[in-house]
């Protein structure tokens, strides 16, 4: 796993920055664990610093007014966590959450606005992460906007399979479902639809994709 150093000036955030601004980053800067399952924080509360994933998976997620899960983005080990409020001055405008055992560098906000306010230029910097950000969730309104079950499901095979035809799925149809904006069952059925026409074939969470020309037909 990544030290604290390798994680903050790899992070595009703090490209560019001084040795000295990498430093004054390292004194303040903490690791935290947190179990599966475990909220890193809640929507609504205030925003107090930026968390790097060192291991582990972290979904942003939401709770409708009706009680139904919906996953936003998914972190993984390099990745940032909760950026947006640092900047905005907002509470968290979504809820944190750890899928499975996660550990994070956590980031006070005041350091970091403390060396941004004295070299404002960084901020360039943050305007094209917050971009890149932006860029994924338009993304993801137009896949639950435009494409149907199928369509999104068979673009997150084709996404977590990394150029493989065999591997491991690592999601529960629940939290597939909380992602696509769905249900359990639907997807589920979808699966099943996907195994009959030959596209993949599918046992636990092991994935094998059996006409990827196909497959992606069907995006």
């Amino acid at each position: 796993m990544k030290t604290a150093d390798e994680l903050i000036r790899n992070f595009p955030l703090f490209k560019g920055w001084r040795d000295d601004e990498y430093n004054q980053l390292l004194t303040k800067s903490f690791f935290r664990k947190y179990d599966k399952g475990i909220d890193l924080f809640m929507e609504g509360e205030e925003a107090h610093g930026l968390f790097l994933l060192r291991s582990g998976v972290v979904k942003i997620y939401k709770i409708g007014e009706n009680g139904r899960e919906q996953i936003i983005h998914l972190s993984y080990p390099g990745d940032s966590v909760a950026e947006l409020p640092l900047f905005d001055g907002g509470p968290y405008p979504s809820s944190a959450a750890a899928l499975e055992d996660t550990e994070v560098l956590y980031i006070p906000r005041q350091t970091m606005m403390e060396i941004m306010d004295a070299r404002p230029e960084l901020y360039k910097q943050i305007v094209k992460v917050l971009a890149t950000r932006m860029r994924k969730l338009v993304e993801l309104v137009e896949d639950l906007s435009l494409r149907q079950v199928r369509q999104r499901l068979a673009r997150l095979i084709l996404k977590e399979s990394n150029g493989k035809n065999t591997f491991i799925l690592p999601f529960t149809n629940d939290e597939i479902a909380a992602r696509l904006g769905s249900v359990r069952d639907v997807i589920s059925r979808t699966f099943s639809a996907l195994q009959n026409d030959d596209l993949i074939t599918l046992t636990g969470r092991h994935v094998t994709i059996l006409n990827r020309v196909k497959l992606e037909d069907n995006c």
